[in-house]
């Protein structure tokens, strides 16, 4: 089969492997398509320490099961799917309280130690299809359309850490995909205003125009962002701040600008070499606002992704941008870099 994999840092190659095999209890998936994160992008530009190299990238799959191992009964051959990036072990501590996301025991994820979804065909591990993160495909949706699911499922999962409420006033630092979704989810829970901020314009006007719902855009580096969250929320400052930027400086300018016992969701990990922020602690002792983090997503948040695609009420045809056959990979990742879109696939 054709795959892409990335050997080291910058160096991604179009090549030929052996078709994965099918363990006990896994099974194989015919890639129909796999989006384009951040992350992967990280992997093959900067690196990423928890990559093992060569890698085949990609964690945002959908399918059809290609074969299965004797004794599996979940799927099918046939079966329409989409794959998560699962890692839990499914007997620590919180495996068991059903937090996977959050296992405490990982199995290595696909597309970092394991090989992921911009190839031809992918194995996937038995801990993934045990815990639930294989699931079926909704007669509605194209693969391309159900390969939103994952990022739209991580960020439910983060909207569960940090709820939004109705009457809230939500501020997005991050007009990327996944700032875009939690826009979109925001006002779908009963946000009275959504305002969303990154340095430069281009991709704010592309999101608020592209997407109803985002109330006001704040290109910071031509507005003062304080004063408009101050206009905005009365001088409150925000009920939910996510941080969608992989950045210290925004996950500080959150907690400064939310409002008392609001919600703050640090959504974007940060640079393994820059990975600290300075915190006022009088202000959160005083405000009383609560931090929270977002890793992955559960099973469940994958299949409410799907719904919510399947019934249009968030559009998948919004969200894809750009699809790419997989011998076109370099080009796939450039468009990602380029932020001119918002979401971009590999269709093998």
């Amino acid at each position: 089969m054709r795959a892409a994999i990335v050997h080291a840092m910058g160096d991604l190659r179009i090549e030929d492997v052996a078709l994965p095999e099918v363990p006990a209890g896994s099974i194989r998936v015919r890639v129909g398509a796999c989006g384009v994160c951040g992350t992967d992008l990280r992997i093959y530009r900067k690196g990423d320490h928890r990559a093992q190299y060569p890698v085949i990238p990609g964690h945002e799959i959908a399918g059809v099961v290609d074969a299965v191992a004797p004794g599996v009964t979940a799927v099918r051959e046939g079966d329409r799917v989409c794959v998560a990036p699962g890692h839990g072990c499914g007997a620590c501590r919180m495996c068991r309280q059903g937090q996977p996301n959050v296992c405490t025991q990982p199995f290595p994820s696909l597309g970092y130690k394991v090989n992921g979804g911009f190839a031809e065909y992918l194995a996937v591990p038995e801990n993934i299809l045990r815990l639930g993160f294989v699931n079926p495909i909704p007669a509605s949706l194209t693969f391309q359309q159900a390969a939103m699911s994952e990022i739209l499922a991580c960020c439910l999962n983060a909207q569960r850490n940090s709820p939004v409420r109705e009457g809230d006033r939500v501020l997005i630092i991050g007009a990327g995909p996944a700032g875009i979704l939690h826009a979109l989810l925001a006002k779908r829970r009963g946000a009275a205003r959504v305002m969303m901020t990154q340095r430069t314009r281009a991709r704010l006007d592309t999101a608020q125009g592209r997407f109803a719902g985002i109330d006001r855009v704040v290109p910071s580096l031509e507005e003062d962002l304080d004063r408009a969250v101050a206009e905005e929320t009365g001088g409150e400052g925000a009920d939910v701040v996510f941080v969608c930027a992989p950045a210290r400086e925004a996950q500080e300018a959150a907690c400064r600008l939310v409002g008392p016992r609001g919600r703050v969701n640090f959504f974007g990990g940060l640079p393994r070499d820059a990975r600290t922020v300075t915190l006022d602690a009088n202000t959160l002792h005083y405000k009383e606002f609560f931090i929270a983090g977002a890793s992955s997503s559960l099973p469940e948040d994958n299949r409410e992704a799907l719904r919510l695609l399947a019934e249009r009420a968030i559009d998948p045809d919004k969200l894809v941008t750009g699809a790419f056959p997989l011998a076109d990979a370099h080009a796939a990742f450039q468009a990602a870099e380029s932020r001119r879109g918002i979401k971009f696939v590999i269709a093998p």
